[in-house]
C-alpha cells in the first residue's frame, strides 16, 4: 500500500472508529476522548495493527498542528482581567504543583531504583501537563468559572516551566553519573539561559503576529475567508517553530493571548470560524495517542509506571492545594484543581525522548530505553483515566455546563 493510499484510508477510518467508540465512552458516562484513545489502541501496532509505529511517526503534522490549535485556544482564554483577578494564587500554584510533582516522583523512585540521577529525570519528566485532553474535555462540558479560567492558565505556563525544570536537571544527573559530557555548574546555566532565550523569543514571534492577525481580521467578514486566513497563520506559526525548533503551543498561546486581549469581538470571531475546522484534528490526534500503545513494553514496566503515576498525581494534587493555600485562591480551585493536571502527552514524550537520546550517547543505553519505555507507558494510563478525574473535578466545581 502506497503512503497516500494509507494516509486517506487512516483518516477515514480512524474518524468512524473514534465515533464509535466514543459512543462507547458516553454509555459509561467516561469523557469522548477516552473512546478515541480506546479506538487509536485498537487501530494501532499491538491489537489489529492496522498502522505501524513507522507509519505513526509520519504523521507527526497532525500532532503540530493540533497542538498549535491548543495553544491559540488556551491563549484565547487568558483574557487579562480574569487573570488579574485570580491574583498570585497562580503563581504558587504553579510552582507548587510542578515541584510538588518533581520532588515526589524524583525522590521515590531514586529510593526505589536506587539510583539518584534516574530519579531527577523521571521526576523532571513529570513536571509537564497535557493541554490537549485537558482542553478537550473543558471544551466537551462547556465548563466556566474561577476554576477553569485558574487551570487554562496553569496548563499554559507548565510546559513552560516543565522545560526549564528539565534542562536544569539533566545536567544534574549527568554529574552524577560523572559524565566527561555533562560539563560543570557552567553547562547548566548555559542550557538554562539557551531555554529561557528561546522561550523569550516564541512569545515575542507569537505576540508580534498575533497584533498583525487582529489588524487584518478587523477588515475581514466572511465567515470563510476568515476561516481560511486564521488557518494560515497558524500553520504559518507551525513551520516557524518547526524551522527554528520552537515550541508551536507557546508560540500560537502568546498569539492567542495578544489576539483576545486586543479585541475581544475580533477574537470571537476567529476562534467561532477556527471552531468548525478543528474537531477531525482533536480526533486524529488521540487516535494518534492511543494507536502508541506498545503493549510489550507496558507489561514489562507497569509497575514502575504505576507507581511514577501515582506519585506524580499526589504531587500535582497536594502542589496545587498547598499553593491555593498560600495564593488564597477560592475553595473549588483548591479542592479540585489537583484532579485537573492527571494528563500527561506530548511534552513529557518529547522531552523522555531527549533524555533517552543524550543518555543514549554517553552509553547508557539501557536506562534510555527504561525512560522512554516507561513513560510512553505511564502517558497511555493517565491519559485513559486523567479526563475522568478532570470530568470529576468539573462537575464537583459547579463549572461543567452540559
Amino acid at each position: 500500500m502506497d503512503n497516500l493510499s494509507f494516509f486517506l484510508l487512516f483518516l477515514g477510518c480512524s474518524i468512524i472508529a473514534a465515533l464509535i467508540f466514543s459512543r462507547g465512552a458516553t454509555l459509561i458516562k467516561s469523557p469522548l476522548i477516552v473512546g478515541y484513545i480506546v479506538a487509536g489502541a485498537i487501530l494501532g501496532p499491538s491489537i489489529i495493527g492496522f498502522i505501524s509505529f513507522d507509519q505513526i511517526k509520519s504523521l507527526e503534522i497532525v500532532n503540530i498542528v493540533t497542538l498549535s490549535l491548543i495553544g491559540f485556544g488556551i491563549g484565547g482564554e487568558l483574557r487579562w482581567k480574569a487573570i488579574r483577578k485570580l491574583g498570585k494564587s497562580i503563581i504558587f500554584i504553579l510552582f507548587f504543583e510542578s515541584f510538588g510533582a518533581f520532588l515526589l516522583v524524583g525522590i521515590i523512585l531514586s529510593i526505589l531504583l536506587k539510583n539518584i540521577p534516574l530519579g531527577i529525570i523521571f521526576g523532571a519528566l513529570s513536571v509537564a501537563t497535557a493541554p490537549a485532553a485537558t482542553i478537550e474535555v473543558v471544551r466537551q462540558y462547556k465548563a466556566k468559572g474561577t476554576l477553569t479560567t485558574t487551570l487554562y492558565a496553569i496548563v499554559g505556563l507548565d510546559d513552560i516551566l516543565a522545560l526549564l525544570i528539565f534542562v536544569l536537571a539533566m545536567p544534574v544527573a549527568l554529574i552524577f553519573w560523572g559524565s566527561s559530557n555533562s560539563g560543570t555548574a557552567s553547562s547548566i546555566f548555559y542550557s538554562l539561559g539557551n531555554a529561557g532565550l528561546k522561550t523569550l523569543v516564541t512569545i515575542v514571534i507569537g505576540g508580534g503576529i498575533g497584533f498583525i492577525l487582529i489588524k487584518f481580521v478587523k477588515w475581514i467578514h466572511d465567515r470563510v475567508v476568515l476561516l481560511l486566513f486564521s488557518l494560515g497563520i497558524i500553520l504559518l506559526n507551525c513551520g516557524i517553530a518547526e524551522t527554528f525548533k520552537l515550541s508551536p503551543i507557546l508560540l500560537n498561546m502568546a498569539m492567542g493571548i495578544v489576539v483576545v486581549n486586543y479585541s475581544a469581538v475580533n477574537s470571537r470571531k476567529i476562534f467561532s470560524a477556527l471552531g468548525d475546522w478543528s474537531p477531525p484534528m482533536y480526533v486524529w490526534f488521540f487516535v494518534l495517542v492511543g494507536a502508541r500503545l506498545d503493549l510489550p513494553c507496558l507489561v514489562k514496566f507497569i509497575g514502575l509506571a504505576l507507581i511514577c503515576i501515582l506519585a506524580r498525581s499526589i504531587g500535582k494534587w497536594f502542589g496545587s492545594f498547598v499553593g491555593g493555600q498560600l495564593g488564597r485562591a477560592k475553595t473549588t480551585v483548591k479542592k479540585y484543581l489537583g484532579f485537573c493536571l492527571l494528563d500527561q502527552a506530548g511534552v513529557a514524550i518529547g522531552l523522555a525522548l531527549a533524555a533517552s537520546k543524550t543518555l543514549e550517547k554517553i552509553g547508557f543505553i539501557e536506562y534510555g530505553i527504561q525512560i522512554m519505555s516507561t513513560i510512553t507507558a505511564t502517558t497511555f494510563i493517565v491519559m485513559l483515566i486523567g479526563p475522568i478525574f478532570l470530568k470529576y473535578a468539573l462537575f464537583k466545581s459547579g463549572e461543567a455546563k452540559a
